[in-house]
């Protein structure tokens, strides 16, 4: 390869994806100043969770978000309302999916430390762009913020399970989930979605601007 043909090549996005704005991020070199707000928010609103498997209801991946937030601790709201914005990016890609995936690719633990690790750096990207930073942050506090992210989405996952989707004993082994909240989750659909998480936003010192 030519020098020239070489920083062409270097040069050339790693993963570019067109948002609803008409931008393209490339999400292998994503940065906060390329994070913009109404592009995340609309693939957010428009994204079913559950892969759509919630039985007569719209139930979105933005709604999750906010309960996400409502359901946290006051020190963790910001942390905790963000913590899936990087679906807007890749959609909501199942764990069975990722598993059947990993099977299939010859080396299942390499194949999901990468899938964690691009959506770790992204939401990472995402909280920096929030003015939410973890410089100079502990590696057991961070831990420790994660640890409670993730127990407070999966006890969220089981309260959307429980309210949500269609009752089946044949999914009990499936899902590994704790005890899920005692507050029943209720569909918003897409408009109340929209505009109950574009109000966090403003309350965590986002303001969404066209």
């Amino acid at each position: 390869m030519t020098p020239d043909k070489t920083i062409k090549a270097a040069s050339l996005p790693i993963a570019p994806m067109q948002m609803a704005s008409g931008r393209v991020v490339d999400l292998g070199n994503l940065k906060p100043d390329n994070v913009y707000w109404p592009d995340l928010l609309e693939g957010l609103v428009k994204l079913p969770r559950f892969n759509g498997a919630t039985a007569h209801v719209t139930y979105t991946t933005a709604q999750h978000c906010c309960l996400m937030h409502d359901r946290a601790e006051d020190v963790h709201k910001p942390w905790a309302l963000l913590a899936d914005f990087y679906c807007a990016y890749f959609g909501e890609i199942s764990r069975s999916f990722r598993h059947f995936a990993a099977h299939l690719s010859g080396d299942p633990q390499a194949f999901l430390e990468s899938y964690y690790l691009a959506r770790d750096e992204v939401t990472a990207t995402i909280w920096e762009a929030a003015g939410l930073s973890e410089k100079g942050e502990s590696d057991t506090a961070s831990l420790d913020r994660a640890a409670y992210l993730g127990q407070l989405d999966k006890r969220l996952t089981a309260s959307e399970r429980r309210d949500l989707m269609a009752s089946s004993r044949e999914a009990q082994d499936h899902w590994h989930l704790p005890e899920p909240f005692p507050i029943p989750v209720k569909a918003w659909g897409e408009d109340k979605a929209r505009a109950e998480l574009a109000l966090r936003l403003k309350m965590i010192g986002i303001y969404l601007r066209n």
